[in-house]
């Protein structure tokens, strides 16, 4: 099932009329529970990096590399991504392994998504 978003002006939700129309201030509205977390990995001299995401998911959550600034002759991939048990509070717990095809020293962005 796909989670339906859209944007709106949060001034004009209630019908207020002022004398002077404030400035946009837009807001996210969906249908739905969507989650994002972005995170930046550092390798120092590394050809592979596990991680544990901050967030409780339900579901196996699309998982994004990016590299940061001049990363030239390496590729990023990700290798598995483990949905864990279940803590006391809710949501389960999500491990990334992520490798490169050789050893680099840089910052790698990770975005996370589930919808």
């Amino acid at each position: 099932m796909a989670v339906k978003s859209k944007y709106y002006d949060r001034h004009r939700f209630r019908k207020t009329y002022p004398r002077f129309r404030p400035a946009p201030d837009p807001g996210l509205m969906s249908d739905g529970r969507v989650a994002l977390e972005g995170l930046v990995v550092n390798f120092n001299d590394e050809d592979q990096k596990e991680i544990q995401l901050v967030g409780r998911y339900n579901s196996v959550p699309t998982v994004t590399l990016t590299p940061m600034g001049d990363i030239n002759n390496v590729n990023l991939f990700i290798t598995q991504v483990t949905l864990g048990s279940v803590p006391s509070n809710g949501g389960r717990v999500v491990l990334v392994k992520m490798e490169s095809s050789d050893k680099f020293t840089g910052q790698v962005h990770v975005q996370v998504l589930e919808a």
